[in-house]
């Protein structure tokens, strides 16, 4: 009976990881970036003002969904830090100076693979294998 309890912690612990990852929290972030720069871009080819500031507003709105999404990725993983500052500071910059930024830090998410949890043989420990980028600890 104590395996079959193990086992189940075992598969518990590792598709809890597989949805909250850093990376994984990451990438919903980035969905709602790409939507605020497909927005801001339209904006400025709109000829109508009003309609050009609406679109704006959805771009801002879409950065503001992405920022507590790149905070718990921050919190996962500390690598993703540099999204959250970045998103953070669209307060105080127009998007069309941190566009260049997310749009490589979201290229980043998307273009490094996801790590898998490992679980030891006695399912005793549960631990993730460092990726290749990761710094090496000695």
């Amino acid at each position: 009976m104590v395996p079959v309890a193990v086992a189940g912690v075992a598969v518990a612990l590792l598709t809890a990881g597989c949805g909250n990852s850093g990376q994984a929290l990451a990438r919903q972030a980035c969905g709602h970036i790409g939507k605020s720069i497909a927005l801001y871009r339209e904006a400025g080819a709109v000829t109508n003002s009003s309609k050009a500031g609406s679109l704006r507003t959805k771009a801002v709105e879409q950065l503001e969904l992405a920022l507590p999404l790149a905070a718990r990725a921050t919190s996962a993983d500390p690598q993703w830090n540099p999204l959250m500052t970045t998103l953070e500071e669209s307060g105080f910059n127009t998007e069309s100076h941190l566009i260049p930024a997310l749009h490589a830090q979201c290229q980043l998410a998307d273009s490094q693979n996801e790590q898998a949890p490992v679980v030891a043989p006695n399912g005793s420990t549960v631990t993730t294998v460092p990726s290749p980028t990761s710094p090496h600890r000695g």
